[in-house]
């Protein structure tokens, strides 16, 4: 198959934005990155989409407006770009994860219908069927990027939960390890009406309650084996024990020291570890994390991620696999709607 391009649309548990990105690939190398951009959602939309969270279903009035937020970002991004966009991974916004169980919501006719291009949606649910736990899905997208890296290499996601892929040639293991971003900026938002901590300056200008930290590091979760993973809200009683800086401070180490725990779950110490998702612009993070490299893009990652599963659901191929979902075999992952 020829390479195309593709466009991937991405809204984490973060619940900040769509991030939305063009790759050209043949679904199993990539050839080049084209544009990519940001748009974030309104405040109020947000706050639409955070009471939304853990239902198994959502108002049709919500849906409709996160389906339009992302064909406005489609928009914007072909009238930013002269590549010929062929297909589209449309992630959808994730409210409820509890494998088998797992609800990405949007409406891909809708896109189809305004741009003629095919969608790929609905990634996860397949892989849920055949025992998996449905994500990560980046997986295959990372072992793509660190191709000509000396393995064993790690790839650390952090976007509102941090996820981990380890890469020792054909060796490919993966699953959630942990908070990331997203109590940070729940607190952030509830504290301090912002969005984010700005290079985790918050963090820095506080200590972590040790003592909570302790016991927050006690959840099973941490022990059990790879592949596995988490809904947002698995951890999201622990910000309410603290609050301003103290809070910041703790969650953000909290992130840190469930990041560099789950290194130990791994078969071989890593030669390098590679950061990857909004967590990256954290300053405080990444310094807990040193030594440790920022990914090229690393904003898109995911973005991009879901450009190139599209292309490998329609050719076929498989997007999820025994070792990073734990799947019972290979999964093709994804619906595609046409016109």
């Amino acid at each position: 198959m020829e390479p195309i391009w593709a466009m991937g649309l991405m809204s984490g548990t973060s619940l900040d934005g769509i991030d939305a990105a063009l790759i050209l690939t043949d679904g199993i190398t990539l050839y080049d990155k084209g544009d990519s951009l940001y748009m974030p959602y309104p405040g109020e939309f947000q706050n639409q989409l955070r009471s939304v969270l853990g239902q198994e279903t959502a108002p049709p009035e919500i849906i409709q407006q996160s389906t339009q937020f992302h064909l406005n970002a489609v928009q914007a991004l072909l009238n930013k770009t002269s590549h010929p966009v062929k297909i589209i991974g449309y992630h959808g916004q994730t409210i409820f994860h509890a494998p088998p169980k797992t609800v990405q919501f949007g409406c891909a006719q809708t896109i189809v219908d305004a741009i003629g291009v095919p969608v790929v949606h609905d990634f996860r649910v397949d892989d849920c069927l055949a025992g998996g736990q449905g994500a990560p899905l980046v997986p295959l997208y990372h072992q793509t990027l660190m191709q000509k890296t000396d393995h064993p290499v790690i790839v650390i996601n952090i976007g509102g939960v941090s996820n981990l892929t380890y890469i020792d040639d054909h060796v490919l293991i993966a699953g959630d390890i942990g908070p990331g971003n997203a109590l940070i900026n729940d607190v952030m938002i509830r504290d301090f009406d912002q969005p984010y901590d700005t290079d985790g300056a918050l963090a820095a200008k506080n200590h972590a309650n040790t003592a909570l930290l302790k016991e927050w590091l006690k959840d099973p979760y941490f022990s059990m084996p790879f592949p596995k993973s988490l809904d947002r809200d698995h951890f999201s009683k622990n910000k309410e024990y603290l609050s301003g800086t103290e809070a910041i401070a703790t969650l953000t180490e909290f992130t840190i020291q469930s990041i560099r725990r789950s290194f130990s779950l791994l078969p071989k110490p890593p030669k390098a570890v590679y950061l990857c998702g909004g967590g990256a612009k954290n300053k405080t993070i990444v310094q807990g994390l040193a030594p440790c490299a920022i990914l090229e893009d690393s904003d898109m990652i995911e973005a991009q991620a879901f450009a190139y599963l599209a292309v490998r659901v329609q050719r076929g191929l498989p997007t999820s696999f025994p070792s990073t979902t734990g799947c019972k075999f290979p999964v093709c992952g994804g619906k595609i709607t046409r016109q």
